[in-house]
C-alpha cells in the first residue's frame, strides 16, 4: 500500500513538470537545422543538454503557474485533475519540487554557456511575469506567451553560437500567435458562458474576434514562411511551400471542429492529415537543406 502511494507520488510530481508540453521546446534544435547544424556530430551534446535546461525550466514555470491559479483549477472541468488542484501534491511539496527543478535547469543552462544560461533567466522571467501578471490583460497575455516561443529559440542559437535568422525569429513569433490564439478559441468554446470565471481575459475575446484574429496570424505565417523560403537558402525551401500552407490550413480547420485539439496543440498529431502533412514537410526540409 505504501510503495503504491509513493509511486503516486511520483508519478503526480511528473506530471507537474508536465512532458507533454515539451514538445515547445523542440524549438532550441530550430537554429541549428537552418544553420546546417543538425548533423554536426560534436554539437549533440549541447544540443541536448540545452533541450533538457529548457524541459527543466519549462517544468518549473508550469509548477509555479499551478501553484499560482490553484483555487480556480478546482472549478475547472479538465483542470481540476492536475496533481496540485486535485490534492495529490500539497502547494508546498510542489514550491520544494519545482526548486529543485528549477536550479536542475539553471546549472544545466550555466554548463551550456553563458549566453544560453542568461536567455534561459529571461525566458523564466517572462513566464513569471505573464503567470503573476500579464495573463489578465487581453492580447497582452498571447502576445507575452507567443515571445515566449522565440525566446526558446534565441536560445538555441546561443547554445550552438550561431545567430538566429530575423525571418525565421518573426516567422516563429506569428506562428506561436497563431497557437495562443488557437487555444483560446478552445477554452472559449470549452468553457461556453463560464469562460471568464476561469480565464479573466476571455471576457474580451469573442468568436468574431478569435476568428479574425486566426485569419491575420495564418496570413502573416505563411507570408513570412513564403518569404523565408525565398529570400534564404538559395531557394531550395521553396517546394516546402506548399505543405506548411496545408498544414495552416489544417490547423485552421481542426481548431474549429475539434475542441480537444485546439485546447492542446499536441493533440492535433491524432489527425491523420496533420501529422502526415506534418511529417512530409520535415523530411522534404531536411532533405533539401542537407541532401541537394
Amino acid at each position: 500500500m505504501g510503495e503504491s502511494k509513493h509511486l503516486d507520488k511520483a508519478v503526480a510530481l511528473v506530471r507537474l513538470i508536465r512532458p507533454q508540453q515539451w514538445y515547445k521546446n523542440l524549438l532550441v534544435f530550430i537554429p541549428a537545422v537552418y544553420a546546417f547544424l543538425l548533423f554536426e556530430y560534436r554539437l549533440w551534446s549541447t544540443m541536448l543538454l540545452s533541450f533538457t535546461s529548457a524541459c527543466l525550466v519549462s517544468g518549473a514555470n508550469y509548477i509555479l503557474n499551478d501553484i499560482r491559479d490553484l483555487e480556480k483549477d478546482r472549478l475547472h472541468p479538465s483542470k481540476r485533475f492536475r496533481p496540485i488542484a486535485s490534492g495529490i501534491v500539497s502547494p508546498a511539496e510542489a514550491l520544494v519540487f519545482c526548486l529543485f527543478v528549477l536550479f536542475a535547469g539553471l546549472i544545466s543552462a550555466y554548463t551550456v554557456n553563458q549566453g544560453f544560461f542568461l536567455t534561459m533567466i529571461i525566458f523564466f522571467l517572462i513566464t513569471q511575469l505573464y503567470t503573476f501578471i500579464l495573463k489578465r490583460y487581453p492580447f497582452v497575455d498571447v502576445v507575452t506567451i507567443s515571445v515566449n516561443y522565440v525566446v526558446r529559440a534565441v536560445a538555441g542559437a546561443y547554445a550552438i553560437e550561431v545567430p538566429a535568422s530575423p525571418w525565421l525569429i518573426v516567422g516563429i513569433f506569428f506562428l506561436a500567435l497563431l497557437l495562443s490564439i488557437g487555444k483560446r478559441a478552445g477554452e472559449l468554446r470549452e468553457l461556453k458562458g463560464e469562460a471568464a470565471k476561469h480565464r479573466e481575459t476571455l471576457r474580451f475575446y469573442t468568436e468574431e474576434w478569435i476568428s479574425q484574429g486566426l485569419t491575420t496570424a495564418s496570413t502573416l505565417v505563411i507570408l513570412t514562411y513564403a518569404i523565408y523560403c525565398i529570400e534564404v537558402h538559395g531557394n531550395r525551401l521553396l517546394p516546402t511551400l506548399p505543405l506548411a500552407v496545408y498544414l495552416i490550413m489544417r490547423y485552421n480547420h481542426l481548431i474549429r471542429s475539434d475542441i480537444d485539439a485546439a485546447s492542446n496543440p499536441h493533440k492535433l498529431f491524432r489527425d491523420k492529415g496533420f501529422s502526415t502533412s506534418f511529417i512530409l514537410w520535415l523530411i522534404l526540409t531536411v532533405l533539401l537543406l542537407y541532401l541537394i
